[in-house]
């Protein structure tokens, strides 16, 4: 890797959960750069993240450690076997000035604020030392750590009501739209779920569709592929018996070589399953993180099924998958930083209605906050306000605790406050919202749904 940390660094923490790599990570005494996993960002960005956030400009080039842009997307391949990194993959070296750092001439993927001084501990004075007595000297009392902050007290919250907002509780139309698209409703759902060992070949995003469709505890992406792999270890032989009788005739299969054939179809079939698993197998991921992939047939098949879903199936718009680098834990925190970018949210079609849900940040994210052991684990509650503006669908979200809020502007991957803006196809008239455990759930009634504006006046 070219790029380095000086000893300028303030350990603000702003870069590190900006690598895609996990290659960052705090040192001694300030942060470092894993040199075997850095690759300058390069398949993921045309500059490189940690220079662009840093508030001090201490991420630069190692003059002694220069590598090209080829051992790096090799570096970035092997590290994340599962990104395809087309041939017009984003680089700096493509740039025009490759050879310069991206540094404020960069703008990064997300707005930063500008950052604030580091705030330093006040200075305590030091006490005085206890004077012994001479009649009897009394044991000092060892030190009492600081005790952590007790967790917020959770008032409930108030129902807020915006304009074109519908006079209609949100659970009543929550009984009319239970089902998005077709797929989750009658013979065309039971006929999902008894597909379920073919349909579990196809792509994981796939799947993750169709269980959205479907809202049924008898159809799950991690479940149609295993029986999909049970499915192909019986399909797999078979196709092998046909190849060898169209090979060497009818009679091959009564004799003892068509069990060569059986065996091959059969070690074909375990070497893909558990290539399909291996999030599970070699990472140990729990399988609401795992990648459950296609098999051979898969992405053939869900080109054929593609026209149908996106008919049928009435998911819009999907949960983001953040580039999960090697660990669970970068995982879910970078899930978590796109919650506080108001990126987290799935757009449904109900027919007459769209169903979008969105998540809002949990929690308090430890990438060098000061004072982060007096703060709570959870994220404090958000303010948020709803518009309904030109076609387009706009949530505003605002972290209303003043201390984090303080702590949050002088950090770059920590945004006190989002705004998110939903474009929409079709016409909307109104909407229903509830907001609940830091989930945001609002249905966006149609233009087509006149009666609405007549019935509800």
């Amino acid at each position: 890797m070219a790029t380095m940390i000086t000893s300028e660094c303030i350990n603000c923490g702003a870069c590190e959960p900006e690598c895609p790599n996990n290659a960052i990570s705090q040192g001694d005494p300030v942060y470092v750069i894993d040199p075997v996993l850095c690759t300058e960002c390069v398949g993921f960005h045309d500059y490189e993240a940690c220079a662009a956030v840093c508030p001090v400009d201490c991420c630069v080039t190692d003059p002694n450690n220069i590598e090209s842009e080829e051992v790096l997307i090799a570096r970035a391949r092997a590290l994340h076997q599962d990104v395809n990194f087309e041939e017009n993959f984003q680089s700096r070296f493509r740039k025009g000035d490759a050879q310069e750092k991206p540094a404020a001439a960069v703008q990064p993927p997300a707005p930063l604020t500008s950052p604030a001084p580091t705030p330093t501990a006040p200075k305590v004075a030091p006490s005085p030392k206890p004077v012994p007595s001479v009649a009897a000297a009394k044991p000092v009392a060892a030190p009492v750590a600081p005790k952590p902050a007790p967790p917020i007290k959770k008032d409930p919250v108030p129902k807020k009501t915006f304009p074109n907002e519908v006079p209609v509780s949100f659970d009543e139309l929550s009984n009319r739209y239970k089902n998005s698209g077709s797929l989750g409703k009658g013979l065309a759902k039971a006929l999902v779920i008894l597909a379920q060992p073919v349909l579990g070949a196809l792509p994981h995003d796939t799947k993750r569709k169709i269980e959205a469709a479907v809202q049924s505890p008898w159809f799950s992406v991690a479940g149609s592929t295993g029986l999909n792999i049970l499915h192909n270890a019986l399909i797999y032989p078979m196709v092998f018996m046909a190849i060898a009788a169209i090979l060497h005739g009818p009679a091959i299969l009564f004799s003892r070589e068509i069990n060569n054939y059986v065996l091959v179809g059969l070690l074909l079939a375990i070497v893909e399953g558990c290539y399909r698993l291996k999030d599970g197998i070699l990472r140990a991921k729990p399988a609401e993180e795992m990648v459950f992939r296609a098999a051979v047939y898969g992405v053939p098949l869900g080109v054929i099924l593609q026209p149908i879903l996106a008919r049928h199936a009435g998911v819009i718009r999907d949960l983001p998958i953040p580039v999960d680098g090697f660990y669970s834990k970068g995982f879910v925190e970078k899930l978590e930083r796109e919650r506080r970018y108001g990126n987290v949210y799935t757009v449904e079609d109900r027919g007459d209605a769209f169903f979008l849900r969105l998540e809002f940040p949990r929690w308090l994210p430890d990438i060098g906050l000061p004072n982060r052991s007096q703060l709570p684990d959870e994220m404090p509650e958000y303010d948020y306000d709803l518009a309904l503006k030109d076609s387009q669908f706009i949530i505003k979200g605002k972290c209303t605790d003043e201390k984090v809020r303080s702590i949050s502007s002088s950090i770059g991957a920590f945004p006190p406050e989002f705004t998110t803006v939903i474009p929409l196809k079709e016409r909307v008239v109104g909407f229903a919202h509830r907001f609940e455990n830091k989930l945001l759930e609002v249905f966006l009634l149609k233009g087509k749904e006149i009666r609405w504006e007549k019935s509800y006046r």
